[in-house]
């Protein structure tokens, strides 16, 4: 949050969207199911402050694939205008809209001025309030504890009904699972360990037989770092630039990544146990190259190699959806395209052949 934008550099920014934006249409041409973007604010490592912006230039470029907004930090926004604005991009785009509601990392509360204790209720109300918005006529007055409006009466309104697929992301928090079953959401876990998402998912289970509904492949998603290339030997020499993130992200004062009341202490208690974790939610920081690829938490390739990897996190896990993290750090932009291409003409068409088993 500390590191002075001074050093942001606006010429070189747009080179890169351009390049983001040649690298979406390319996903949607070789048969990507779907495309994900998301947000975050104050954060040098991420330059997308604004993920309905970029779920816009998505729209428009693509015509197929599925837009995975993943997603709006909604406890530091303005939950009528989120409902707008996602409603416009499923209008804009046919109906392809998925919208990922986030809590945001606690720096984006401090960005926003929030009280970090406060962040979970503030998504709750947030929530509920914009899901309301897609689904009941307006006008009407809506008085909660952190949102107040006399009037809402959003006019543009979503094309899917009731309202675009709603998921919701986690780490390592049981809490997320719990939360996104409670609410017949999608459950997406981005990154944790293989084994620690295999618990997470029983936890989805459990909870969606206690409310009631049976969970299935459709209910969990799960994040992995994919780089294919030509040949083995290429892809390890890419896949390096993986690294820059887990060097590089989450730096500063702890009080600023993990304030007093952010987390609950359930959730910061299983953060620490996790191997690996040191505080990174059991994802892959203080994991060297090697151990990640280990792990399956980072694949990279030939699209035989990945297509193998890959096939048994299928196998371990049978998700709904594989979410790839497919660019990182400085890795240029031709192989990062080279990869696309490959994954869409080679690894998907793969990947489709696997038969997910059902939940028990």
């Amino acid at each position: 949050m500390g590191f002075p934008n001074s050093y942001f550099d606006p010429q070189k920014a747009h080179a890169l969207y351009n390049q983001y934006h040649e690298q979406y249409s390319l996903a949607d041409e070789v048969n990507f199911d779907g495309i994900m973007s998301n947000e975050h604010h104050a954060s040098f490592w991420c330059m997308k402050p604004s993920v309905n912006l970029d779920a816009a230039v998505i729209c428009k470029l693509t015509s197929k694939a599925k837009i995975a907004i993943l997603g709006n930090v909604i406890p530091v926004a303005d939950p009528i205008r989120i409902a707008e604005e996602i409603a416009m991009l499923d209008c804009y785009s046919g109906g392809r809209v998925i919208s990922g509601f986030v809590r945001g990392t606690a720096v984006e509360s401090l960005h926003g001025g929030i009280d970090p204790t406060e962040n979970r209720e503030r998504f709750e109300e947030a929530h509920d309030l914009i899901i309301k918005c897609w689904t009941t006529p307006g006008p009407f007055r809506h008085e909660g504890k952190h949102y107040h409006y006399r009037a809402v009466n959003p006019w543009v309104i979503p094309m899917q009904k009731p309202h675009p697929p709603i998921w919701y992301p986690g780490f390592s928090s049981p809490e997320s699972a719990v939360w996104a079953a409670q609410h017949r959401h999608p459950y997406m876990n981005l990154g944790s360990l293989l084994d620690h998402c295999v618990t997470l998912r029983q936890v989805y289970i459990d909870t969606a037989r206690e409310v009631g509904f049976k969970a299935g492949p459709e209910h969990y998603g799960y994040l992995v770092k994919v780089l294919v290339a030509d040949t083995d030997e290429k892809a390890q020499e890419i896949g390096r630039h993986f690294m820059w993130i887990d060097k590089h992200r989450m730096k500063g004062p702890a009080e600023h990544n993990d304030p007093p009341g952010y987390q609950s202490r359930e959730a910061v208690k299983i953060m620490t146990s996790l191997p690996g974790a040191s505080g990174s939610g059991g994802r892959s920081r203080d994991l060297t190259y090697e151990d990640q690829q280990e792990l399956n938490t980072l694949i990279v390739g030939s699209p035989q190699t990945v297509i193998r990897k890959l096939t048994g996190i299928m196998d371990k896990l049978s998700p709904g959806y594989l979410l790839i993290f497919g660019n990182d750090g400085r890795m240029p932009h031709k192989d990062v395209m080279r990869s696309i291409e490959l994954i869409g003409k080679e690894v998907i068409p793969a990947l489709h052949e696997i038969k997910l088993r059902p939940y028990e």
